[in-house]
């Protein structure tokens, strides 16, 4: 016993000689200085890390919108192939596109596989009559194309007219039968011009632009090699699209260790004077009584400003129980977001406060940090403040505990992103909007084409054979079909007139209607058809019925569905219709269903709601009226389902928002 005592004493005078404290505090102020430089230097990695991931997105955007263009470009001439596989206006309209899209530098029509039209024809005279099926050199990635029924972007590769280029191919169909290929070609400085890769990477940055080979399976380089020294910052993307890779490299990859040398410098400095004050201080205890006060007054110092600071930071910030989620301590900025006090937010739990919908993946993600898995996670969420409002923010939490150790409490600091999550809820809806019109524009392009062309070409012939004819018979014959076609084609311009109007129709009135009211007016306007066809009509709507829509539109739905059962009523037995009304969930439900011939989904369901699509013989069926019903269901954020078969009825199902 005695021997440790004086073990102790002898290491205990040992370390009270000042060199010794002198020398043991230079080692702990060069570590606790390492360590600083070193989490300094992987921040300022990591920020270059995301500066160069914000730029490859950057360039990925710019690269996918050309591809799009292009694809639209592509899509604009397969529309040009007649349903008999005949080429429509081709040189009017591909002057038009490459006018309208700059990157492409020529496009061409490939039907069987075989170029057969170019534009410019020119400088593009040594494709003509290219079988690119035949050349082992292309035709992978032709077939590739017609195997999976989409655009594929082939290439870069030399082109047989010179120039490296990429070529976007698009397998056009004719019922289900491959006719050939739409192909726009876009030279490769062209694409790197338009990702702006010259531009992002100025005096900073390398690019590189590569592909697999699909002979070999090896990657080529279009562009000079990056810097072997770069490859740890690295950052690249794939376009699988067409089999491309996009990297991006520091040209001074040792940038940012060489900034951190003056500092490393200065804490080596640092940790010599602090060693040399150290002995000092121990040479002269009485300043360093006199030091301790002051240093003591210093830690309260900065301790007050660490909870100033806590309490006045521009984002929330919170210490959390990690085991039950009680909150232990919030700021000012946190306690503004959720709308309590300090006392009353002390009461409440992170579930309480979190919208259930992202519950359970914070829940995972806290679970995998108190496991260890991971020492930081981020997400964004939607808070419950006092008030019931519903709030985006970006949550990022830290442990407060060490590997190893037990969880205990974590920091969970909060940024309001409300603003911007709501704008890019906005956004996203108004691309999806534009979407849906420019394909809906597409689709009522092609049957204004077709119908009109097809009236037209009936009156150019009754016209011809008027013309040749000297019989007066035969020509009040021809006069009598021009009147005919006449009609037609006044009937096929309503029709078109009301599809534009309710197309673009962007100012609908929308009101409270009572669907049992609209139901017996029209069921007064049809009581001429119902007698005369010795319908019965089952009408089960409830008087509570009441939903947002616009009033012309109900009208017309109701008398379309109503009008289609009388219609299409079977010859051997008498119509039988029944509407009703019910609650599904939160949204009203009308149900028209009748005993009539029905339709053969297996068949048709596809086309059902189509421009001048009929699924029967009768003569006055013109497949106008579901058509005109769906639109407006859809323009009203409705839905319309259909159930039916053959011989059996027919149930349409309308879903009002």
């Amino acid at each position: 016993m005695q021997q440790n005592n004086s073990g102790i004493v002898r290491i205990t005078r040992y370390l009270g000689k000042p060199l010794v404290c002198g020398l043991l505090t230079f080692l702990f102020f060069l570590i606790l200085g390492s360590f600083i430089l070193w989490q300094r230097y992987q921040i300022l990695k990591e920020a270059e890390q995301r500066e160069m991931a914000n730029l490859i997105g950057f360039i990925e955007n710019n690269i996918d919108h050309a591809l799009k263009n292009s694809h639209t470009a592509a899509l604009n001439l397969a529309l040009l192939v007649e349903s008999d596989g005949s080429i429509s206006a081709f040189d009017e309209v591909a002057p038009g596109l490459l006018k309208n899209y700059p990157l492409l530098d020529a496009v061409q029509m490939v039907p069987g596989g075989i170029i057969s039209m170019v534009y410019p024809k020119e400088k593009n005279l040594e494709v003509l009559d290219y079988n690119i099926l035949e050349d082992p050199a292309v035709n992978r990635e032709a077939f590739r194309a017609m195997h999976e029924k989409q655009m594929y972007f082939a290439g870069p590769f030399e082109l047989r007219q010179g120039g490296l280029a990429v070529v976007g191919r698009l397998p056009v169909y004719i019922q289900n039968e491959f006719w050939g290929f739409s192909a726009v070609i876009i030279k490769l400085e062209s694409l790197l011009e338009e990702a702006g890769l010259e531009k992002l990477g100025g005096d900073k940055y390398d690019f590189q632009f590569s592909k697999v080979d699909v002979k070999t399976g090896k990657e080529t380089y279009f562009l000079p090699p990056l810097s072997e020294m770069s490859g740890y910052y690295t950052e690249h993307i794939s376009f699988p699209d067409g089999d491309w890779k996009v990297y991006i490299a520091l040209k001074e990859p040792g940038e940012v260790f060489y900034s951190l040398l003056p500092i490393g410098f200065f804490m080596l400095l640092l940790a010599g004077w602090l060693g040399w004050a150290m002995t000092n201080l121990l040479k002269q205890p009485e300043k360093l009584q006199a030091l301790v006060k002051m240093q003591a007054g210093e830690l309260s110092y900065n301790e007050l400003k660490f909870r100033t600071i806590f309490n006045q930071a521009a984002i929330g910030m919170a210490r959390v129980n990690s085991i039950t989620g009680s909150f232990l301590e919030t700021n000012l900025r946190f306690q503004q977001l959720f709308g309590y006090t300090p006392s009353e937010i002390k009461e409440l739990n992170i579930v309480e406060v979190t919208h259930p919908d992202d519950m359970q993946e914070d829940l995972d993600k806290m679970k995998m940090l108190r496991q260890g898995v991971v020492r930081e996670y981020s997400m964004q969420k939607r808070i419950r403040r006092k008030d019931g409002e519903l709030r985006w923010v970006n949550l990022t939490v830290s442990p407060l505990w060490g590997d190893g150790e037990t969880p205990t409490t974590h920091i969970a600091i909060i940024e309001d992103i409300h603003d911007k999550k709501t704008a890019e809820t906005h956004l996203k809806e108004s691309y999806e909007m534009v979407m849906e019109q420019n394909k809906r524009l597409l689709n009522f392009s092609y049957i204004v084409s077709h119908n009109l062309r097809s009236h037209s070409s009936n009156i150019e012939s009754i016209l011809n054979l008027y013309e040749e004819t000297g019989d007066p018979e035969e020509r009040k014959n021809y006069m009598r079909m021009l009147e005919k076609v006449s009609a037609a084609l006044n009937q096929t311009l309503y029709d078109l007139n009301e599809v534009v109007s309710i197309q673009t129709n962007l100012d609908l009135t929308v009101q409270d209607l009572k669907v049992k009211d609209y139901l017996e007016e029209t069921l007064g306007l049809l009581k001429v058809e119902i007698e005369k066809r010795n319908a019965r009509i089952y009408t089960n709507v409830p008087e509570e019925m009441v939903v947002k829509f616009n009033a012309a539109y109900m009208e017309s739905i109701l008398l379309n569905l109503i009008t289609n059962s009388l219609r299409y009523s079977s010859p051997h037995r008498d119509p039988e219709i029944h509407i009703s009304g019910k609650k599904v969930e939160n949204e009203w439900m009308l149900e028209v269903k009748d005993n009539g011939i029905g339709i053969d989904l297996k068949r048709n369901r596809d086309k059902l709601f189509g421009l001048y699509k009929t699924f029967s013989n009768r003569p006055n069926s013109r497949g106008v009226g579901l058509f005109i019903t769906k639109n407006q269901i859809d323009a009203m954020n409705g839905r319309i389902e259909v159930e039916s078969k053959v011989d059996a009825g027919a149930s349409f199902k309308v879903y009002f928002k």
